[in-house]
């Protein structure tokens, strides 16, 4: 084996294992699509950094008189 065959099948085999990674993705995204259309909404609750509601100034104002 000479040395650019063996460039050659190193570059094939990096080719195939990106297609390859590209592919399961595609294939996963679409799966979830597939289940998410499926779920009743209860289901879907999303999964975000939820926010405290910002504090009223009543309630400020009674904490300072303490």
């Amino acid at each position: 084996m000479t040395f650019l065959d063996l460039i050659d099948l190193i570059t094939l085999t990096c080719l195939i294992s990106v297609t390859g990674t590209l592919l399961v993705q595609r294939l996963g995204r679409y799966a979830k699509g597939q289940w998410e259309r499926r779920l009743p909404p209860r289901y879907l609750k999303p999964c975000g950094v939820r926010r405290r509601a910002p504090v009223s100034a009543s309630s400020r104002a009674t904490d300072e008189s303490i």
